[in-house]
């Protein structure tokens, strides 16, 4: 049944992309069109909602002009203000940064927690000894604070590279993705929707010869996903969002169906495999699907599990 306000299912949503990722705090981002351009805006996005954000990546990207930098070994202190891109170092070839290696990004993560925790404890233990509060109590209320002073810190990740093009296979080291990670995003173009899927608009083709020269549909999509980093064992832990990133460029109504369309196809195609996939002996936790200008925030999604 449609929702008579929004006019979508009333199992769909939609929102920003940090509404989309729950507004969990450690987001990393994979595959290929559009990761940087979600990473940026996720960033702002965090940040104008008064948190503090470190942006990073595993890998190696163009430098980050939208954001302060800080190339170091060591992540950004723990007090910095607003958004900060977090390297150790440049490449003179090309001028590319170079991310931190991925058992640090999973540390300063950790880190971060910890001393957030810390001060979470410290912080209640003081309202409680100045207002007489009982400490167990007041220790409960941890779940649900909200302390202006004692913001959290969230961190935003690119674990792939993809070379500017559509579409991301994978060799056997990759993606790079923190097992810290609450949610990771697997983003590709959603401008392949329907049209026959070239050599040149996929980074590392041989993983998906299979594809090459077929049209992409709800079809060729899940079988793509079911090989992906997606049904990995080491994400199982993790939830997992799959974005088809798709560019606003007519009327929203316009916008809207070019939206609605793959989700719906997609959909019903799980219908068809649904049982397949149930008995896979990994998949993640939670499973979610979108589509939309990430950029714009325009998104729409669903849930399969």
């Amino acid at each position: 049944m449609a929702s008579s306000e929004t006019g979508l299912p009333n199992s769909w949503a939609r929102g920003s992309l940090w509404g989309m990722t729950k507004c969990v705090q450690v987001i990393t981002f994979i595959g290929a069109g559009g990761k940087t351009t979600c990473l940026r805006a996720l960033t702002q996005e965090i940040v104008s909602a008064g948190q503090r954000v470190i942006a990073t990546t595993t890998t190696k990207v163009f430098p980050e002009e939208t954001m302060n930098s800080w190339r170091n070994p060591n992540p950004p202190p723990f007090e910095q203000e607003g958004a900060c891109f977090w390297y150790v170092n440049v490449i003179e070839e090309n001028g590319k940064w170079i991310g931190p290696r991925l058992k640090a990004v999973d540390k300063a993560i950790g880190r971060a927690r910890a001393d957030l925790n810390v001060g979470i404890q410290e912080l209640l233990l003081n309202v409680s000894a100045s207002t007489n509060v009982n400490t167990s109590k007041s220790m409960s209320m941890r779940g649900q604070r909200t302390v202006p002073e004692l913001h959290d810190l969230y961190w935003v990740v690119e674990g792939d590279g993809a070379r500017g093009l559509k579409l991301k296979c994978w060799e056997s080291h990759e993606p790079q993705i923190p097992q810290l990670s609450d949610c990771v995003v697997l983003v590709l173009d959603g401008g392949l929707w329907g049209r026959v899927l070239l050599a040149e608009q996929v980074h590392r083709p041989a993983g998906c010869l299979d594809l090459i020269g077929q049209v992409w549909n709800a079809e060729k999509a899940w079988r793509y996903f079911l090989r992906s980093p997606l049904f990995a064992p080491q994400y199982g832990h993790m939830s997992w969002v799959i974005l088809l990133n798709i560019q606003s460029r007519n009327s929203d109504n316009g916008d809207l169906v070019k939206t609605l369309e793959p989700l719906h196809d997609l959909k019903h195609r799980w219908a068809e495999i649904e049982r397949e996939v149930r008995d896979q002996e990994y998949r993640p936790k939670h499973l979610r699907i979108a589509a939309g200008d990430a950029k714009e925030g325009k998104l729409l999604w669903f849930d399969l599990w």
